[in-house]
């Protein structure tokens, strides 16, 4: 025992351990799961209705089991604000509605039709909502999408997170975070870039579910989704409360269709918070171009003519991208020089048989398919800037770039164009693609 004391004395580090593990350990081991008292949303979708906030909660629900299965069910809570909303939703659960674990925020059309910081704000300052929440708009009522993302992930085990993390790291340009969001919101130009999946009726296009989606009528509203439209629209909840459990029988509402998710990378320019255009694939495919975090970008060249191919489709994956950007002004005018270097591989040949015996390595590259690879790229480059130019939406942050790197000579063309808007539209674009066998 005199030893233990003298143990302690000559570290009294293991003497404040033993006090921690003394008055906080037994209360650790007899506390109740976070899951009793908390209802664990993984996702949320936000919509209006008229003049009322319309909040639909993903949530996991824990219970005894012995399958290892994990019980997801949908809330959906109406309110003035989103405070009462999320308070109603509470009501509903039973128990305080805890964002903590939320991965992904749905917002539909119909509320991006007015700025949507204010909510998102609320979200993230008060209810303690993660900024790196993956932020995602869609054409019809968030309620209707939670409804199918549960049932996706019964069915196929698969997950809007997963899909959120692929596209936000390996497809867009930047990340389509809350974070990402508000750092646009309050930059100079207000602009941002969101994902976007709409649901549409079966098309062979999208991912489909097996089971027709409800439509729930009366108290609980209705669901019309239109192939391709805006968004839907719902009927009037009025100010109480509308949840709804995803478990609710067939006969509180009308069978609805057949609905696929479209994930194919499009995504939504938002500035001063309000929806402003929609990018598909090939905008996107320009812009990528300007981020070195994109790769394993395939490149199509149709028409090849050289030494050993006539009139051949040639598609290239793209390995590695080093870009380098320089903004200065020549003769008072913006000018944004970038070098982009590409490392590819030949990954498919369509072609006659004696020309792929004479060449199909993956290295090969001639001055004729880096010609095509250099027009390629500039063409998608071009594209993409005309569209950011027709709706005054800087996504390429070039203001911000050019005050960083030129902040006198900037602040002195602002002066002449009058707006940040105007910035994007007078800067000159040099692109210099350089192609090399990875």
């Amino acid at each position: 025992m005199r030893r233990f004391f003298k143990t302690i004395k000559a570290t009294p580090m293991l003497l404040a351990l033993i006090f921690i593990a003394f008055f906080f350990f037994p209360a650790a081991i007899i506390a109740p799961a976070e899951s009793v008292s908390n209802a664990i949303v993984t996702a949320i979708g936000l919509d209006k209705q008229e003049n009322e906030y319309e909040v639909t909660l993903l949530t996991f629900l824990s219970y005894p089991n012995q399958s290892y299965t994990e019980r997801y069910e949908i809330f959906t809570s109406t309110g003035g604000t989103l405070s009462e909303a999320l308070t109603k939703a509470g009501l509903q659960l039973g128990k305080a509605v805890s964002l903590f674990h939320t991965h992904t925020a749905v917002v539909s059309e119909n509320l991006l039709k007015e700025d949507i910081a204010p909510a998102l704000n609320y979200l993230v300052r008060v209810a303690s909502l993660p900024q790196s929440c993956i932020l995602i708009g869609t054409n019809v009522e968030t309620k209707l999408f939670m409804e199918f993302v549960k049932e996706l992930d019964a069915e196929a085990d698969l997950n809007l997170e997963e899909l959120t993390f692929f596209n936000s790291n390996y497809v867009y340009w930047n990340d389509t975070s809350i974070n990402s969001f508000l750092q646009g919101y309050y930059s100079p130009t207000e602009t941002s870039l969101i994902s976007y999946m709409p649901l549409v009726e079966s098309t062979d296009d999208g991912i489909p579910i097996d089971k027709p989606l409800q439509t729930e009528e009366g108290e609980q509203g209705s669901a019309n989704m239109e192939s391709g439209g805006s968004g839907a629209q719902t009927g009037g909840t009025g100010s109480g409360s509308s949840g709804s459990s995803s478990g609710g029988s067939q006969s509180s509402g009308q069978q609805g269709g057949q609905y696929e998710l479209i994930n194919d990378g499009n995504e939504i320019i938002i500035k001063k918070g309000k929806k402003v255009a929609d990018i598909d694939r090939d905008i996107l495919r320009g812009l990528n171009w300007f981020s070195s975090r994109t790769t394993g970008a395939v490149l199509i060249l149709d028409d090849v003519n050289d030494e050993n191919f006539d009139h051949a489709q040639l598609a290239y994956k793209v390995n590695q991208k080093q870009i380098r950007q320089h903004f200065d002004y020549e003769n008072g005018v913006p000018v944004c020089t970038t070098s982009i270097r590409l490392f590819v591989n030949l990954t498919e040949v369509d072609a006659s048989k004696e020309e792929l015996k004479k060449k199909n390595e993956a290295s090969y590259i001639s001055d004729a398919v880096r010609d095509k690879i250099e027009e390629t790229v500039k063409s998608q480059i071009s594209g993409a800037v005309d569209v950011f130019v027709q709706n005054k939406t800087d996504v390429l942050e070039m203001y911000e770039h050019f005050y960083r790197a030129q902040r006198g000579q900037t602040k002195k063309f602002l002066k002449q164009i009058g707006s940040p808007d105007e910035f994007l539209s007078h800067v000159v674009f040099k692109v210099v693609v350089s192609v090399f066998p990875n």
